[in-house]
């Protein structure tokens, strides 16, 4: 094997946003209406989910789901696959030179076989190592770690990322045991969006660095890091074994519980999360000696303009950054979790927004356990 690093860079990027993009005023009609749900909480929806909506920021999100019907326009494989093929085409390259693929996400398809291989086989691609991640928020830069380190030591030559978010799976009015859905968990029907991204990554002969010993669209480095030992989850999904435990209580039991329900600790998230999305990516400058002043666009999971606006003045003082390099990026796309940026990402290399030489830093913090990852790149 050969045992030089080599350099990395992104040959292409892709994203995808599923059907016609959804006003606020349609989020009900198009999930579904929750009213059998407590009466706490139909008053919540009435009066708090406006309050939310407005804060938001939001004027649009996308959802896989057919409005008249509600059924799922798509599963976490074609979600993804819709990403990959743009970003293969963005490469110029046919899905049978992938190597290495990779697929994160929160869920999947099917407890087996690995969405990465449904994702493998919709692709056409006959042969190729795979690997799914199972993360929300900070699945992307952990993804991008794997390839990264496997392609720089020759492992692989070629790698595929995607991260598809199906955040409507939860957000239905038919997936919820309604009797016992919470404000928090109807709130989020109110946050989250559907969406996916990806990337091509490639290795190259080290005679394609340039004068300055850059390579074009280069990933500089990557970081991944969890402080969650002994913290609480602020977000929470089950239905997995940890809820099974008990002989008699089974799926029914969960159900009747409601204990599948996506839940969030709001009020958690409102105090940490801007703040230690700062503290990761400043961890991860240090961490590859560079400097954040010279960061020209800082990418990251903010998925409200509240809470952008909460942590505005920090993200300036701590990055030495303006408005126009840290930008609120979700109000046409919603905020879709572990794929918003990569999506935003791709919107801003097709827009022209990101230009040769400039660095750019993309970072996600996952309030699940606390866990948070990302990587630079030399455009």
């Amino acid at each position: 094997m050969d045992r030089r690093l080599l350099p990395v860079t992104i040959a292409g990027t892709g994203s995808f946003l599923p059907n016609d993009p959804i006003p606020n005023d349609k989020i009900d009609d198009v999930l579904g209406p929750l009213d059998k749900a407590p009466t706490r909480v139909q008053s919540f929806i009435k009066a708090g989910g406006n309050a939310m909506l407005g804060d938001s920021g939001i004027d649009y999100r996308h959802f896989a789901v057919d409005p008249e019907t509600h059924d799922l326009t798509h599963t976490f494989a074609t979600l993804a696959e819709e990403a990959a093929r743009h970003a293969l085409d963005d490469a110029g390259m046919t899905p049978d030179e992938i190597e290495l693929l990779l697929l994160s996400s929160p869920t999947y398809d099917y407890g087996t076989p690995p969405t990465s291989t449904i994702l493998q086989e919709r692709l056409g691609i006959e042969s190729c190592a795979e690997m799914e991640i199972h993360s929300n928020c900070a699945g992307v830069g952990k993804s991008v770690q794997v390839a990264f380190d496997a392609l720089r030591a020759g492992r692989y030559r070629t790698a595929l990322v995607t991260y598809p978010q199906l955040s409507s799976v939860y957000l239905r009015s038919c997936f919820f045991n309604q009797a016992k859905v919470t404000k928090a968990q109807a709130a989020l029907r109110y946050i989250l969006a559907d969406g996916s991204g990806a990337l091509v990554l490639k290795a190259l002969d080290d005679d394609a660095r340039d004068a300055d010993g850059f390579a074009p669209h280069e990933v500089l480095g990557t970081y991944v890091e969890s402080i969650g030992g002994r913290l609480p989850p602020a977000m929470t999904a089950g239905a997995g074994a940890a809820d099974l435990v008990a002989y008699r209580n089974q799926a029914l039991v969960v159900y009747e519980n409601g204990l599948h329900h996506l839940d969030q600790d709001f009020s958690c998230v409102t105090r940490n999360a801007g703040r230690r999305l700062l503290e990761g990516g400043m961890r991860m400058y240090e961490s590859l000696g560079i400097d954040p002043k010279t960061i020209t666009h800082h990418v990251g999971s903010i998925p409200t303009k509240q809470l952008y606006e909460d942590n505005i003045e920090l993200f300036k003082e701590w990055f030495s950054a303006t408005r126009e390099q840290i930008q609120f990026l979700a109000r046409k796309t919603g905020y879709c979790g572990g794929a918003s940026i990569l999506i935003h990402f791709d919107q801003m290399v097709r827009h022209g927004e990101i230009r040769p030489g400039d660095l750019v830093g993309l970072y996600s913090v996952e309030s699940s356990k606390w866990m948070s990852a990302g990587f630079v790149v030399r455009w």
